[in-house]
């Protein structure tokens, strides 16, 4: 018996990450990335677009085009149906659906080479394992998790190593400004910039 129902449309805004994705990149290299915000605030939408701009790279830029596993554990980041995204994620990217997260994230990295492991919504002391365990083996991380700040985040024990041992690099903080929302990247390790923002 059903006492309610919730259907979630999932959308695209074409573009979005764009401009954030040259503030991921330090010494030709992909920092591995953590996306927060509290919930609804548009964190499924920058990652599907940040993995499109990834995946396909920007060669005016200097950004090769990158091998992505997509672990879409729902479907809500690929929408997966007869075997093709509806949703555009890009030319090389390998998308593992309707599995576990940290059991998808763990067969992606051992069958398809990935160089970027993306997941939407760690939240397992599972999930967190397996990000360790990828980011051991030379692959760098993209991810998103529900928090409103980075204080907030490191509050909560599993996030908390994450960003004390070093796994993630940037830290992108999705606000809401006037009913626009504001995107920031943070530095958390490395030697690039201590602070950008971008705004949409």
């Amino acid at each position: 018996d059903l006492s309610s129902l919730s259907i979630r449309v999932a959308k695209q805004i074409p573009g979005i990450g764009a401009q954030l994705v040259r503030k991921l990149w330090e010494n030709g290299t992909f920092c591995s990335t953590l996306i927060i915000s509290p919930p609804g605030g548009g964190k499924t939408t920058l990652l599907r677009d940040i993995i499109y701009c990834l995946s396909n790279g920007e060669e005016k830029d200097g950004f090769p085009g990158l091998r992505i596993g997509l672990a879409d554990e729902r479907g809500e980041v690929a929408a997966m149906h007869g075997g093709q995204p509806q949703m555009r994620i890009g030319l090389r990217t390998d998308v593992l659906d309707g599995c576990p997260k940290a059991t998808g994230m763990l067969l992606l990295l051992r069958g398809m080479n990935p160089q970027v492991l993306a997941v939407d919504e760690v939240t397992s002391p599972e999930d967190c394992r397996a990000l360790e365990i990828a980011a051991n083996c030379g692959v760098s991380l993209l991810a998103t998790a529900h928090s409103a700040s980075r204080s907030e985040l490191l509050r909560r024990p599993a996030y908390y190593n994450l960003l004390h041992n070093g796994i993630f690099r940037r830290l992108i903080v999705i606000s809401a400004e006037h009913g626009a929302r504001t995107y920031t990247v943070e530095t958390l390790f490395g030697s690039g910039p201590e602070k950008g923002e971008a705004h949409c």
